[in-house]
């Protein structure tokens, strides 16, 4: 995924990237694969520097993180980094220089493979799951619960807590 700052001649500036399937790789253990993204960006330019911010759109296929089924999701990102020649980058170092993205050379074309995945990272829930009442695995037999329920006895109790059961609260 590339976005070519030459082909603007006015600023501010706005562009739209279709990324197919196969453009982004999986970026996190719960990703299983990226269908596809869009990107929207508002680009301004100031000097050598292009100040660029937006939004990213992908389908993802993730993994739940209680069943392990494989589920469609759609995840929207924000996105902002600013653009500059190598040398550029060199001068802001000490500041925060995750926030800038190189182009090559002359060509002004930036790779944004980088800071769309970090977008899409941040947009990843911390635990993906297929839906709200998934009821995961039998810890025992390993059986999907949401698909059909085992004979399998999970109610094990600590033995350290046997000398409360004949305590009664009422």
């Amino acid at each position: 995924m590339i976005l070519d700052l030459r082909a603007f001649e006015e600023f501010p500036a706005k562009a739209t990237i279709q990324a197919s399937q196969g453009a982004l790789s999986p970026f996190a253990d719960s990703v299983v694969r990226v269908d596809s993204a869009e990107i929207e960006l508002a680009i301004q330019k100031s000097g050598d520097e292009f100040f660029c911010q937006g939004q990213v759109t992908a389908q993802v296929v993730l993994e739940c993180a209680r069943c392990l089924a494989r589920f469609e999701s759609k995840l929207t990102g924000s996105l902002g980094f600013i653009a500059c020649s190598a040398d550029n980058i060199a001068e802001h170092l000490g500041r925060d220089t995750e926030e800038y993205v190189p182009f090559s050379g002359n060509d002004l074309s930036v790779d944004l493979v980088g800071p769309v995945q970090q977008a899409l990272m941040f947009a990843l829930p911390m635990k993906p799951l297929c839906a709200d009442d998934c009821r995961g695995l039998c810890p025992s037999c390993g059986a999907n619960l949401n698909e059909k329920t085992c004979d399998c006895e999970n109610e094990t109790m600590d033995p350290r807590w046997d000398g409360l059961k004949g305590l009664n609260p009422k």
